[in-house]
This record gives structure tokens, sequence and C-alpha cells, in this order.
């Protein structure tokens, strides 16, 4: 016959298993994170960003929901949606500068000081450079300019505009006074930044800089004829990079 464990040493087993239980407990808990302020705060933006994805995913759901409702309409109307798309993609190449425009707009000619400078005088104030360009292509485009060129060649995104001596580098070419700049947009707001008087025309003037500024109802300007320097950005749609 089996003899009968004492009750004390079950009851010696009891409390060690709780123990031991009790130190397990602990380690999940740990080793899960106590849940601070701050961790509330992490969640919380979490939420708000997931909404807000969520939220810019409806509306490009929505948006591709109208263009294809648009297609629809023109194949039930043409029979053809390739006229649509062609408009489309002129209108893209358009905004990336790859197309030849034609609008209202404003010349401005710029040419290097011709007045005396005295010995103690610094040159370099009395030339035009390439900072000096780069500051009227910026308030041309503050002042909404559609388009701009500078001696004839586009401006877009990725032009440079170095200097380079007595001349001026724009995307590698070569280009010295006069600087001729075109810009298409509204002419009103486009006079309005480059005469105004405390303007950075203004103080280019002031400093004998010659500069010319011309109306143009029918500008033509042409279209970007570089190669794209797009090296590190990659497209990404819905949160995925291509």
């Amino acid at each position: 016959m089996r003899k009968k464990i004492p009750s004390y040493y079950l009851f010696a087993m009891a409390i060690i298993f709780g123990f031991l239980l009790t130190v397990q407990l602990k380690a999940n808990i740990s080793s899960e994170g106590i849940i601070t302020i701050r961790r509330l705060l992490e969640m919380e933006n979490d939420v708000n960003n997931a909404i807000l994805e969520i939220n810019n995913l409806e509306l490009s759901v929505a948006e591709t929901k109208e263009k294809l409702t648009e297609y629809e309409n023109i194949v039930l109307e043409d029979g053809s949606i390739y006229t649509s798309m062609e408009t489309e993609l002129l209108k893209i190449r358009s905004y990336a500068g790859l197309e030849k425009v034609q609008g209202p707009g404003i010349i401005i000619t710029l040419n290097d000081s011709l007045e005396n400078i005295e010995d103690s005088e610094n040159p370099e104030l009395y030339l035009i450079h390439d900072i000096d360009v780069l500051e009227i292509v910026n308030d041309l485009k503050a002042a909404g300019a559609e388009a701009i060129s500078i001696n004839d060649v586009r401006v877009i995104g990725t032009t440079s505009i170095k200097c380079g001596g007595p001349t001026i580098n724009i995307d590698g070419s070569r280009h010295a006074t006069p600087f001729v700049i075109k810009a298409i947009g509204d002419i009103k707001a486009l006079e309005a930044v480059t005469l105004a008087p405390d303007s950075y025309i203004d103080w280019m003037e002031y400093s004998g800089i010659r500069v010319v500024i011309k109306r143009a109802e029918k500008l033509t300007i042409n279209k970007y004829t570089g190669t794209p320097k797009i090296n590190y950005q990659k497209i990404v749609e819905d949160g995925v990079k291509k």
C-alpha cells in the first residue's frame, strides 16, 4: 500500500508552485512592457496616422472612380478615350516643361552696370551673378509664373544655375550678358513682384545694373531639351515604394 503524502508536504509544494507562477507572470508583463503615458501618446499617434492614411486612400479611390467615370462617358460619346488621354499627356508634359508653350507674360533683360568704378569699390557689385538670376527666377515663381526661360533655356525643377567666372552656367551651358528672362503668367502679378520698391530688381538697379522689363501679350517659351536629372527619388503609390 502506498504511503500517504503528508499534508505539510503538499502545502510546501503549493507555495513553491505559486511563487514560480508569480515570477513567470511578472516576467511576461515586463517583457510586454508597462503601458505608460508616453506609450499611450505613441499609440494615439499611430492611430491618427492610420486614419490619415485611410482618408488619403479613400480620396485616391474617389479620384480614380471620378476619372474612370470620365473615361466611361468619353467611350460612350466617342467610342475611344485616346483623344482624352492624349490631351492629358500633353498637359502633364506642359507642366513638366517638356512642351513649347505660349501665353502672356513679361521679358526681363539684364546687363552689367556701365558706371565708372572707383579704385576703392568692389567691381563685383556692378556685375550680374548667378545669385541675381536665381533670385529673380524665384520671385517670378512666387508670383505664379507658369513657364520660365533664361536665354531661351527652359527652367524646370532640376535646372542648375551656377557661376562660371564672367559667365553663368545654366544646366551646363555657358551664357554671357545680356541675360534675357522670359516668364509666362499673370502679367500684373509678374510686374508687381519685379517692379516693387523693395524688390530684388530694385536693389540691382540701385547698384547700376541695367534692367529692362517689357510686357508681352503673346510670349513663346521653348521646351526643355536636356535630360531630367532624377537619381534618388522613387515613385510611391498607396504607401508602397516602387
